[in-house]
């Protein structure tokens, strides 16, 4: 971490402790936390259950980038950054050779959903550091945010990118001798695109009346694959970012024979059979799996050593994250990962330790609101909402004051991130005006707060009930289990109102189009209203932002969709369609031993893949090793 910001993280801590003693679903994030961790996450350029890379009142209606004008005028040039992004923390190099052998521990916060295959795990952000060790991707991302190449040699598009040729890596078998070609790789887009939640990030990949994708094999190890809007074959869809997609769950590729074999009732879905370095040995779901080196894995380092390093890497669901913490401090476990700031705090400065911080494409943690509700249908009322708190008296609270207050769903580093989105201060006298005036009309304004059994939930509803209770507002809360509580998200349950969220980790805008767009609120091209599945879980419902996302998704000059992305933002601010609290800082703390985490060699250059771009709170652990 750099000096300045070491000591800015620092004073705000101090100053949070002396001013008080003092949560999953999509990605996928789908995590109902804002500081403590011990839900699950979903995002995406991955999401809960989706790509990578994974879910307000402005006085200005203008737009982004020399367009002026009103809400109805495309950005073309983005905003320039107010103030220099700082580079993301890195490890220092190991000091010797890489050790061979030894068992790493590691803990995260939740056991995931719907485990192992591609199309239906609900994969959050500790989903993504197992399921990697197993299943690997198409594509990968370096240090520059740049797609390279992984299981996937190659992708190029035609001249409007509505045609991509894609070119398997030749002489890789899956771990049961299942031959990687361009038959498995087809397979596993088929079935992903017609899963029941991660389709959602594909719908725009052409479909022939089969439901089956368009696509052409050239050879046995090329294929193309084409887009069309809402999967129509007739109308291509120029979609410049679909390769970022394929970094994340929807370009795993999985054992062909492995998935038969499910389908047919012969195989488990938990078995998890891919090309990766390291087999699922022992699977206890809510508790442990051990996965053991592939001693067939076809990864090198850089001086032609095979990969892994590692024998086997133990990796335990332990749910509070102080606990976690602890299992950490005595020796437990060797690496942990944690978006609790108040956990995170703990380990700045601490010599005993490694941490890397992870705070840049991360997710937002917010309210989130259901808005087929008629009073959240309201934007006065929503934006009282929003005035209603004060956000670092919130993360004083909750954070100790170590995760930064946020104003939108884009975090520092994000394309549509700004520092000035028009997201109203907090002004509770305001607040309770609008209430009033609203109430006078249309009668009270009621709200109940779902929250999970966590201190930290709970603590967080307490304090927004107490809040918008004196602005006005007749306020419950609803104790509910965490699966349920996705569930109520996922099906638009009338007993979902009101809930924090964690969401919309990444790097371009174009990632976040299945939580936004209306296409996704209910259905494609159903309007957003309650009963069926949609990743759209608030169902939000709001033309210009649909299509800003269409502009983004369609658009190749990258400046120019960055510009999309902050009217984007800007259009949150303004109709304040989620309450953002403060940027998650995710934390990946490890014993002095654990050593080249943040160094997995890209396969085919120099470099390092990235961590956490689009799933911050996970690491690549097939490079790492325990020194001795």
């Amino acid at each position: 971490m750099d000096e300045a910001r070491s000591v800015r993280k620092r004073r705000r801590v101090l100053v949070a402790t002396l001013v008080t003693a003092g949560l999953i679903a999509a990605a996928c994030s789908k995590d109902d936390t804002v500081g403590d961790d011990s839900t699950a996450a979903t995002s995406g350029p991955s999401g809960t259950t989706a790509p990578p890379g994974a879910s307000t009142s402005a006085p200005s209606d203008t737009t982004t980038g020399g367009s002026g004008g009103s809400d109805s005028t495309s950005a073309t040039t983005a905003e320039p950054a107010a103030t220099t992004v700082p580079p993301l923390d890195t490890l220092a190099p190991p000091e010797g050779d890489p050790v061979r052998g030894g068992r790493l521990v590691v803990a995260g916060e939740a056991e995931v959903g719907a485990p192992w295959a591609p199309a239906s795990v609900q994969c959050d952000s500790y989903c993504h550091m197992r399921i990697r060790t197993f299943i690997e991707p198409l594509f990968g991302l370096n240090a520059d945010l740049e797609v390279v190449p992984y299981l996937g040699t190659s992708i190029e598009p035609n001249r409007d990118f509505t045609v991509w040729t894609i070119t398997v890596r030749e002489g890789v078998e899956f771990s049961d001798g299942t031959p990687l070609n361009a038959d498995a790789v087809i397979d596993n887009l088929n079935r992903t695109a017609s899963g029941l939640l991660v389709s959602g990030a594909l719908k725009d990949l052409a479909k022939n009346k089969d439901g089956t994708l368009v696509t052409e094999k050239q050879d046995e190890y090329t294929f193309t694959l084409a887009t069309g809007k809402d999967g129509n074959p007739d109308d291509p869809l120029p979609w410049p970012g679909l390769p970022f997609f394929l970094t994340g769950q929807p370009g795993f590729v999985a054992s062909p024979t492995w998935l038969a074999a499910i389908d047919d009732g012969s195989a488990q879905a938990t078995d998890g059979i891919g090309t990766g370095p390291f087999i699922i040995s022992d699977y206890r779901p809510g508790d442990r799996m051990t996965v053991v080196r592939n001693e067939d894995y076809w990864r090198q380092d850089d001086a032609g050593e095979a990969l892994p390093y590692l024998d086997e890497i133990e990796f335990r669901v332990i749910v509070d994250s102080q606990v976690r913490g602890q299992a950490l401090e005595s020796g437990d476990v060797d690496l942990i990962s944690t978006s609790d700031g108040s956990v995170v705090s703990q380990f700045v400065d601490n010599d005993d330790f490694q941490l890397l911080q992870q705070d840049r494409y991360t997710e937002t943690n917010y309210i989130m609101l259901h808005l087929t509700k008629p009073q959240l249908k309201s934007r006065e009322v929503r934006c009282a909402l929003a005035q209603g708190f004060d956000r670092q008296e919130l993360s004083d609270l909750i954070t100790n004051g170590f995760n930064d207050v946020a104003n939108g769903p884009f975090s520092p580093g994000q394309d549509g991130y700004l520092e000035d989105n028009g997201y109203p201060d907090y002004d509770p006298d305001a607040a309770a005006a609008a209430i009033e005036a609203y109430e006078a009309e249309n009668g009270p304004v009621t709200l109940s707060i779902s929250t999970t059994p966590t201190g930290t939930n709970k603590a967080q509803a307490d304090f927004l009930q107490q809040a918008w209770t004196q602005i006005g507002v007749d306020v419950t809360q609803s104790p509910v289990e965490q699966s349920v509580l996705i569930t109520n998200a996922l099906l638009g349950s009338p007993d979902f109102e009101a809930f924090g969220w964690r969401n919309h980790a990444g790097t371009r805008a174009d990632t976040q189009y299945f939580w936004w767009h209306s296409r996704a609120a209910n259905g494609l091209g159903a309007p957003a209203e309650d009963g069926a599945p949609a990743l759209n879980f608030g169902r939000l419902d709001d033309p210009e932002i649909d299509r800003l996302l269409e502009m983004a998704r369609s658009e190749s000059d990258p400046e120019v969709a960055k510009g999309y992305a902050q009217d984007i933002n800007r259009r949150f601010g303004k109709e304040c369609w989620i309450l953002p609290t403060t940027y998650t800082s995710w934390g990946v703390v490890m014993q002095p031993s654990v050593q080249n985490i943040g160094r997995d060699p890209l396969p085919d250059s120099d470099g390092f893949l990235l961590d956490g771009a689009g799933f911050s709170g996970q690491v690549w652990l097939t490079a790492a090793f325990i020194a001795e």
